[in-house]
This record gives structure tokens, C-alpha cells and sequence, in this order.
């Protein structure tokens, strides 16, 4: 257990943040209680919000589709927070 609560942090610093990044692996979709209870607490912060899918350039753009789409399905699930489709790329390194 915290010794503190940490629904309340995330909205204080939510409050005060002028970007809010949610970072999911393309590999690893799930959504935890933990973290489903952490996206409830940033409603109202909804334009501040920008999805993240790590390691997207280690699938190909098939795959990225489908990941994609798994997330949003995943995302909105947990709420109507999520409004807005978003811009999905895959940006490779260039060497």
C-alpha cells in the first residue's frame, strides 16, 4: 500500500500538466485495474491527453493497424474519455 492516495496525485498533477502521455507497449495491450483508475481520474484533461504506442517500429504497418485498433477498442472499454480517433504512425528510424 502507498501512504498516500494515488487517485488524488494524479489528478493534482493532471491539473497542472500542460500534456498528459499515455505510453502503451505495441507488444503488451493490457489495460490494468490500476491504470484504468488512473485514466478515469484525467477526465476533464481530455485535450491534454496524447496515446503513445511504444516500439511500434518493431511491427510491421499490418500489424500496427491491428494493435492500434485493439488499443482504441481496449481504450474506449474503459471510458468515453477517449473521444477523439487519433492519428496513428509509424515512424521508422531513419539511419
Amino acid at each position: 500500500e502507498r501512504g498516500y492516495e494515488f487517485e488524488d496525485v494524479v489528478q493534482w498533477f493532471a491539473e497542472r500538466s500542460d500534456r498528459i502521455l499515455l505510453l502503451f507497449d505495441a507488444h503488451k495491450l493490457d489495460i490494468s485495474d490500476e491504470l484504468k483508475r488512473t485514466i478515469t481520474c484525467l477526465k476533464g484533461h481530455d485535450e491534454k491527453i496524447r496515446v503513445v504506442l511504444n516500439k511500434a517500429d518493431t511491427i510491421s504497418h499490418q500489424q500496427l493497424m491491428r494493435v492500434y485498433g485493439a488499443l482504441m477498442w481496449n481504450l474506449g472499454k474503459v471510458s468515453n474519455l477517449l473521444s477523439e480517433v487519433f492519428k496513428c504512425t509509424n515512424a521508422r528510424a531513419q539511419p
